[in-house]
């Protein structure tokens, strides 16, 4: 077990404090009456530790006021302590200093901000090595719980009840389930990650669902009721619609043979129709072939005159295509000869660039010492051998530039040459065009003399003298086919007699009278099966209203089981817990009106909620359970004791306890030991 034991803590103007000193035992009591500094002394602490206070707060004011509530400035504050860490001395000091500067240009110092020094054993530290090393002795979290009677009451149900789990261990369900046959079958059914408040769950959701359905289910019964139509003498109706249909199978009957005879005649008049129909059609062919070979007979023969005029319109396209083909090689001929002028100047201008390049020389005058190409002046020491190199250097760049005018001058000539070849091949094909074009001129005149000559031939044809009608008619006499066919249509034709309609509107009417009756019988007679659908539905609802009872009573049942377990889990959970305190008892679950367990962490002071008692049961709650956490940690702390006037009577702990006890009579700090105490205010 290791021990933190307090030996002495020094606050230099720290909280109203200007120079306070107090020795501690291992039970001091320090009395002073309100506003003389006890819980002070307890900040002074924790800050020194974690430069906090012990309500936790980082930003407080330490620093001390004039009686103006101002802050005295330049002034340092500083608290010190000497601890024994299992017997091994340990001397730790924070201080928090204002940093003044003097700016540039400005007569005075300004405040800039504050600058806190730590020193371990009188050794400098940053804040991050300080704060490392305090933890290692003791976390933060570790220090408030086992040093304050209040703080592990403060925090949060959900963080005490986990601290509590993560001390004790949580009861395992088979741990509860082991030896109860009813709780071991309810482990079995959770599977495949399903956990104990997701069967409970779904039970729940099974048995809610159940109910609304079971509620629903007279009113779906009732309303089924209301749709079943009344009973009626359905054999009665039965024996109705038979002898109906009897009847209106035997006017069936007659409709259909008076239909029948009526189709009969009509059936033969349309076979005399359509054969004087065909007639018709092939007289019509005849009169049609007549009609054209009289217009013939009357219209002169063009034939060889329209010949003529589609092969004059042929030769005029050709002649048009000739001439536009001619036009477009003139034009390209012309363009050649002038891009052969232009490469001939080209190739005479590359012929004088060539003279000119190699006709170049690279001459040194005696006295001129600078380069001719860069007119740089030469070194001094070494002017022949610059000349020499610049000589080379002329020479191979007056070949390269004579190679480049060659290879310039060779590829104009390429160009000439090609245009000349296409030159030549233009000529030719003009030449040829020239010609066809003369030929397709001569055959053109040659048609359009055939057409004056044919003009004159069909003017001189004589015609027919009779007219077309004349024609026509005597075409038709002539032809022995068509006059039998007008003969056979006349006859045909006197033949048809109309077929008066059948009035059989008598067995019609009756008929659907009968119908009429019938269907009234059947729509009587569907009402049977609507009653026996209905009370088949009533039927099978009353049975879904047993089956859904019996399944609320058999899940009810298992969530009873859940309910067991759960309480029996809370039980064991419990009695582990409380079995490791003395003075204080803790709540894990709170039962809920609808008879639900909810988790929850409340410390039980003689069966009274911890809120509810009073100060000294507070402080003695406080303290049982510093005595747990301390011994599960296995570290002891000083314990601050505030308001320890208002206890009689401490429970036992092996910790430093240090009381803060409210005492009028001592308007100042009173200890087991003072060495020097100063205020500056009250």
């Amino acid at each position: 077990m290791k021990t933190i034991k307090l030996i002495s803590i020094a606050l230099t103007n720290f909280k109203g404090l200007k120079s306070t000193t107090i020795n501690f035992e291992d039970n001091t009591q320090i009395y002073g009456a309100n506003g003389t500094g006890k819980t002070t002394i307890a900040d002074a602490f924790t800050w020194l530790l974690f430069g906090k206070d012990t309500t936790d707060r980082k930003d407080f004011e330490i620093k001390t006021l004039d009686h103006n509530g101002k802050v005295i400035p330049q002034i340092d504050h500083e608290v010190s302590a000497t601890l024994l860490i299992d017997n091994d001395p340990l001397t730790l000091r924070r201080v928090l200093k204002e940093n003044w500067v003097k700016k540039r240009g400005n007569e005075e110092r300004e405040f800039s901000g504050n600058v806190t020094e730590l020193y371990w054993n009188d050794v400098p530290m940053s804040v991050t090595e300080f704060t490392k090393k305090v933890s290692e002795i003791l976390p933060e979290q570790v220090f408030k719980m086992i040093t304050s009677p209040v703080y592990f009451n403060s925090i949060k149900w959900q963080d005490r009840r986990n601290l509590l789990i993560d001390i004790f261990g949580e009861v395992s369900n088979e741990e509860v389930a082991k030896g109860n046959t009813a709780f071991e079958k309810l482990l079995e059914k959770l599977t495949q990650g399903k956990t104990l408040e997701d069967y409970k769950a779904q039970i729940s959701a099974s048995i809610k669902k159940a109910k609304e359905d079971l509620k629903a289910i007279p009113a779906r019964i009732d309303e089924v009721f209301r749709g079943k139509p009344e009973a009626q003498d359905f054999r009665v109706l039965e024996i109705e619609i038979e002898g109906y249909s009897k009847k209106l199978e035997k006017v069936d009957s007659e409709l259909a043979d008076a239909n029948k005879a009526y189709n009969s005649k009509l059936d033969a008049q349309r076979s005399d129709k359509l054969k004087a129909n065909n007639i018709k059609s092939d007289i019509e062919i005849i009169e049609q072939n007549a009609k054209k070979e009289a217009q013939a007979r009357l219209k002169p023969d063009t034939s060889v005159l329209d010949t003529l005029v589609k092969e004059k319109n042929a030769k005029n396209q050709e002649l048009e295509s000739f001439e536009n083909a001619l036009k477009t090689l003139e034009t390209k001929k012309d363009g050649i000869t002038n891009q052969s002028k232009s490469i001939e100047k080209q190739i005479a201008d590359k012929r004088q660039q060539w003279h000119d390049e190699n006709d170049k020389v690279l001459e040194f005058k005696e006295d001129d010492c600078n380069c001719p190409t860069c007119k740089q002046a030469l070194p001094s020491g070494d002017i022949e051998n610059k000349k020499a190199e610049a000589m080379q250097n002329f020479k191979t760049s007056k070949l390269q530039k004579l190679k480049q005018i060659e290879n310039e001058g060779q590829n104009l000539a390429t160009q000439k040459s090609n245009l000349e070849a296409e030159f030549k091949t233009i000529v030719d094909r003009i030449e040829t065009g020239n010609t066809a074009f003369k030929n397709c001129k001569e055959e053109l005149k040659s048609i359009i003399d055939k057409i004056e000559i044919e003009n004159n031939n069909t003017s001189k044809s004589g015609l027919e003298s009779k007219t077309e009608e004349e024609i026509f008619k005597s075409l038709l006499d002539a032809n022995q086919k068509y006059q039998e066919l007008l003969i056979e249509l006349e006859a045909i034709e006197s033949s048809i007699v109309e077929v008066p309609a059948v009035d059989n509107s008598e067995l019609v009417e009756k008929r659907k009278a009968l119908v009429s009756e019938i269907d009234l019988i059947k729509a009587k007679l569907q009402s049977k099966s609507q009653i026996e659908i209905a009370d088949k539905r009533m039927l099978e609802l009353q049975t879904e209203e047993k089956n859904l009872s019996q399944q609320i009573a058999n899940v009810e049942k298992e969530q009873f089981v859940i309910e067991n377990f759960i309480k029996a889990k809370v039980d064991a959970l419990e009695n582990v817990v409380n079995s490791k305190f003395n003075y204080v008892k803790f709540k894990m679950f709170e039962e809920q009106i609808n008879g639900g367990l909810r988790e929850t962490c409340e410390a039980m002071v003689n069966g009274v909620p911890y809120s509810d008692v009073n100060t000294a049961s507070k402080i003695n709650a406080g303290l049982d359970i510093i005595n747990v956490l301390s011994e599960f940690y296995g570290i002891n702390a000083p314990i601050f004791v505030d308001n320890a006037e208002s206890v009689h009577t401490l429970i036992d702990t092996e910790s430093q306890m240090i009381k803060l006890i409210v005492s009028e009579q001592h308007k100042v700090l009173t200890a087991t030991e003072i060495v020097q105490h100063e205020l500056f205010a009250s």
